[in-house]
């Protein structure tokens, strides 16, 4: 293992035409980033093997006392690794690892098992990692608090789950976790747009494509059908985008985006409609919409960058 390495990757991203940029440099523009690897923190005695989990393709190195789970009566989740942290008591503490399903940066198969609305999180370490922390939540007869890493394959979360009456003891179960390493993971700086950067990658990169053939296209027809018919995939290409980002979106820069996406995908709805209809003056104003919405998606684009 190497030692940790911090590494910045600065990138932007704009559409052809309007997309400039392309979306290969939105997926790097998750911020600074740092490589797994090494010792997070200061050598601690030896601990037994058992003391170790792996998770997707991360090693963490966990106290001695930690015990695997055969069932964990907090959350339960496919792929999670559950473990007793302390001896004699219900708590739990459960290791998952996956793509992200909203901004709140916690892996999607445990998002799934969480309440709905969750709190603002709190700036948290695991591992010697920059995390964020949700809790304590009630569910059910427990007690639980989530810690989440962001990664370049995902996050890795740990789930710190107990009853009530053990929530005190249990609570700081993120500290039995004493360092994680990979040869192939880079961590993340947590942020409330990482996500949303995350995902545009792809999706903006499919939604550019679609731009330079359709417009293109649009461009040099003549039938009134055509261009109708071309409009209306532009507009279906806007309205998926903005669909497929709306989960990740957070209040500021990237809501505005979202937005701005789907007042696109309307104005050439609209273009395709009067396209259909043939019919001049309203042909113009269609074109005019298309223009102006046009104009705030690349506003858009640029204050999200």
């Amino acid at each position: 293992m190497t030692a940790l390495t911090d590494i910045r990757v600065p990138s932007r991203f704009r559409p052809s035409g309007v997309l400039v940029a392309t979306a290969a440099a939105v997926a790097v523009f998750a911020g600074a980033g740092w490589l797994l690897g090494g010792v997070s923190r200061p050598p601690a005695p030896a601990v037994a093997e058992d003391a170790v989990a792996t998770v997707g393709d991360l090693r963490l190195e966990l106290e001695a006392g930690w015990v695997p789970a055969a069932a964990a009566p907090g959350p339960r989740v496919d792929g999670g690794q559950a473990f007793a942290p302390i001896p004699g008591l219900s708590a739990r503490a459960l290791l998952v690892s996956g793509p992200v399903a909203d901004a709140s940066l916690v892996p999607a198969a445990l998002r799934a098992e969480l309440p709905a609305s969750l709190p603002a999180p709190r700036p948290a370490t695991l591992g010697g990692l920059a995390a964020w922390s949700y809790g304590p939540l009630r569910t059910k007869n427990r007690l639980l608090a989530v810690t989440v890493v962001p990664t370049t394959a995902g996050s890795l979360a740990l789930t710190c789950s107990a009853p009530p009456a053990s929530w005190n003891a249990a609570s700081g179960c993120t500290e039995g976790v004493r360092s994680v390493t990979s040869a192939k993971v880079r961590a993340l700086a947590p942020s409330a747009d990482l996500a949303f950067r995350q995902a545009a990658g792809p999706v903006l990169e499919a939604l550019d494509r679609r731009r330079v053939s359709e417009r293109r296209s649009l461009s040099r027809l003549e039938r009134p059908s055509a261009r109708a018919a071309a409009a209306g995939r532009l507009a279906a290409a806007h309205r998926t985008a903005a669909a497929d980002l709306t989960p990740f979106a957070a209040p500021g820069a990237t809501t505005a985006l979202v937005t701005a996406l789907r007042d696109t995908g309307a104005a050439y709805e609209g273009f395709a409609a009067a396209a259909r209809r043939n019919e001049r003056q309203q042909f113009i104003a269609a074109r005019g919409d298309v223009r102006r919405a046009e104009a705030a998606l690349a506003a858009a684009l640029d204050r999200a960058r």
